[in-house]
């Protein structure tokens, strides 16, 4: 009934299979707020965003953070941001409502993950994007939820040169370094950063890289680094790793 409950908020088997009883329970307090409330709001924030209503994608948005478990706040705001980019794409949405929806978002979440700083009680984490890589609204989601679970955050934001963020993540005495990568293509920087990281940071820190199949499928990941394809992937190997 357990698994059953979780399959139908959004989780997939495959991420369930092989978890205890225990680690299942952690996903459950997205359960309650689920359904006709997360329904609801998805509504509200499309309706917005097509309307390019920033003050009213604001005012919902904020709400999702104030009123639900990290892990569904999250899943709404990751559908909202998609959304964005979906009706950009279409031509439904120009370049400067495209830039001013997103910009709320990122407002919105990093005020979000501020607010739970005074509660921080676990190693720091470090996030950061590489190179030319300059989206980070979903990095700002992994910081949110390692801020949720009592982590300190070290966030070095868009764009770090793979040399120099070795060395300062180094000097951070950060728990882990966080990667988001959402474009690469064959032939670019990527690959050649992820091999300095890998000679320039110390093995005792692990790295993670937030990155679909498809960006890194023509990539030769280092075999120390751990790919991380979701949210809910991510918060489950940061209770695994830093709660026992």
């Amino acid at each position: 009934m357990l698994v059953k409950d979780l399959i139908a908020v959004g989780h997939r088997l495959s991420e369930l299979r092989g978890l205890t009883i225990a680690e299942l329970k952690q996903l459950q307090p997205a359960i309650s707020r689920a359904g006709a409330f997360d329904r609801d709001i998805v509504l509200k924030l499309e309706r917005a965003v097509d309307d390019c209503d920033v003050d009213a994608f604001g005012m919902v948005l904020r709400f999702v953070f104030a009123a639900s478990p990290p892990a569904l706040a999250v899943d709404v705001y990751g559908h909202a941001v998609r959304y964005i980019g979906q009706r950009w794409q279409d031509g439904q949405l120009g370049v400067g409502g495209e830039h001013r929806l997103s910009a709320k978002a990122r407002d919105i979440l990093t005020a979000a993950t501020s607010a739970l700083a005074p509660a921080a009680h676990r190693r720091p984490i470090a996030f950061a994007t590489l190179g030319d890589e300059r989206h980070e609204l979903g990095l700002l989601a992994g910081a949110y939820l390692a801020a949720s679970l009592g982590h300190r955050m070290i966030y070095f934001g868009a764009g770090m040169p793979a040399r120099a963020l070795a060395v300062d993540v180094a000097e951070s005495a950060a728990a882990l370094l966080v990667i988001s990568a959402v474009h690469s293509v064959p032939g670019g920087s990527l690959q050649e950063d992820l091999v300095w990281l890998d000679r320039g940071l110390p093995e005792d820190i692990p790295i993670w890289i937030g990155a679909h199949e498809a960006t890194i499928a023509h990539l030769v990941v280092p075999s120390r680094m751990v790919v991380v394809r979701d949210y809910a992937e991510f918060r489950r190997r940061l209770s695994m790793t830093f709660e026992s």
